[in-house]
């Protein structure tokens, strides 16, 4: 071989390691990027079932604390109601003013609307909750949120659809994620006492939108969501997250009440996610 043929080689073989370089860096671009994508999504994700959950709870305690009243033992938020208790259709307004603190230290202000047709353990009777100016440590919740009682399954246990429409969370940014779904949710423990503070929830279902990155999404309950009324978090429960054919895995844990999830990238890697407070 001459030294014409040995530096063409010599050429062809360093042209060949920067395209291997290059290529590898992009591969890892790439990944870093659906990593990235992937936990932002989880924590939208996250933020709205956990937000839309906390809005559900909250308007049911208020509504059972009022006894009918139109007030509650708590100086805020002021609950009202349309109709004398145990007539229906009623709605219930309740006002969380410009600031009102609860458990926990969450700082709520604005509306919940409730429209009830029925009480709420008789199969067929719906309630729709509304939000007017509704924000939740500054984050504005907005959308139309339907219970349907379905009666009871095959266990006994009674059970709900529950169905978002024109969800959305406006973060104090001002980014915006949106945000539809529908759910049955199944009271597991707790339906046969009169407070509501011991019920426990088995939700599943799917939802789909579209989080404040602008990137759009759908998941899929594989194992059911555990929610119990005395934690503000769910407490276990696996969801998928797909975006472009790509899924991740959020883990809410394993029954422990605590802010935390755990991520599952579809490279395999694992990253923890935090809740709202």
């Amino acid at each position: 071989m001459n030294f014409a043929q040995k530096k063409s080689v010599v050429l062809a073989l360093v042209m060949l390691g920067m395209w291997a370089a290059g290529f590898s860096s992009c591969q890892k671009e790439e990944t870093t990027g659906n990593n990235e994508a992937s936990i932002s999504l989880a924590k939208d994700e996250s933020a709205a079932e956990d937000l839309f959950a906390d809005a559900f709870d909250l308007a049911d305690m208020y509504m059972e604390n009022m006894g009918g009243s139109g007030k509650t033992a708590d100086d805020c938020p002021t609950v009202t109601s349309s109709t004398p208790a145990g007539t229906f259709p009623k709605t219930i307004t309740i006002d969380f003013g410009d600031s009102c603190e609860g458990e926990g230290g969450r700082i709520r202000s604005g509306q919940i609307i409730v429209t009830i047709s029925d009480t709420m353990s008789n199969a067929g009777a719906t309630k729709t909750r509304t939000y007017q100016n509704y924000f939740v440590n500054g984050i504005q919740v907005q959308g139309t949120h339907t219970t349907t009682n379905n009666g009871v399954n095959a266990e006994g246990n009674p059970t709900f659809t529950h169905t978002l429409t024109d969800g959305s969370l406006t973060f104090t940014d001002g980014s915006t994620a949106t945000r539809q779904s529908v759910q049955t949710i199944t009271t597991i423990a707790g339906w046969d006492t009169p407070p509501q503070w011991d019920n426990v929830w088995a939700i599943t279902g799917n939802s789909n939108g579209v989080n404040r990155n602008g990137i759009a999404y759908s998941t899929l309950i594989t194992e059911p969501l555990i929610k119990r009324r005395n934690c503000r978090w769910i407490v276990s429960g696996t969801v998928e997250i797909t975006r472009n054919d790509q899924t991740a895995t959020l883990n809410y844990g394993n029954g422990a009440c605590n802010r935390f999830a755990t991520l599952t990238t579809p490279d395999g890697e694992t990253h923890e996610i935090q809740l709202p407070l």
